[in-house]
């Protein structure tokens, strides 16, 4: 069994300068879906400054996404490493993990009829590799890590600070843990 992964963002230290949505655009070549507003990962400063809201997939222990999915074989599965994986190949835009992902999370690309989500660098990560994300945030804001440490890092810094602790719970865990000073709601994370 291979190594389950996470990420730990803790946006205390972002500065929503989206040096990370920048360089996903790079790595993954999504020049022409970044142009098109279509993204794997986006950091948006909110006008009342409750903290900086990550829109990215959250990589779901039971992913919704994967349950609803239509085409068969299916185009989207849980990874062995803990990344929601998508197979644009298989994808036969039905748009129901659009409709059914509880983070809103999945966005459809009208031209090409497919989706695009984060697949959290699985070219990465599946050799144990960080997210280009994470690599090359520069305030040091993510994290990346074996599950069990990441996850055991995000409740005592949660803790320690007083943070909330967003994506344990949610929607039965995932395999990203968020700390925000305010409640993740105020911040713009959905209710799950």
């Amino acid at each position: 069994m291979s190594t389950k992964y996470a990420i730990l963002i803790d946006t205390t230290f972002c500065t929503g300068c989206n040096t990370c949505f920048y360089k996903c655009v790079q790595e993954n070549r999504l020049h022409e879906e970044g142009a098109m507003g279509l993204m794997r990962t986006h950091v948006i400063c909110n006008e009342n400054d409750e903290g900086p809201y990550h829109y990215r997939c959250m990589h779901c222990k039971k992913p919704k996404c994967v349950d609803v999915c239509q085409a068969e074989p299916k185009a989207l599965s849980k990874s062995p490493y803990g990344a929601v994986l998508y197979d644009e190949k298989k994808c036969i835009g039905c748009q129901a993990c659009v409709e059914e992902c509880p983070f809103g999370v999945p966005q459809f690309n009208k031209k090409t009829d497919k989706i695009v989500k984060c697949s959290m660098c699985a070219h990465r990560t599946g050799q144990g590799i960080p997210p280009v994300c994470v690599d090359v945030c520069i305030t040091d804001a993510m994290k990346f890590g074996e599950f069990d440490k990441i996850a055991a890092e995000a409740k005592a810094r949660a803790a320690k600070e007083k943070l909330y602790l967003y994506g344990d719970k949610e929607a039965g865990g995932t395999s990203l843990f968020i700390l925000t000073r305010k409640n993740p709601a105020a911040v713009g994370y959905p209710k799950v």
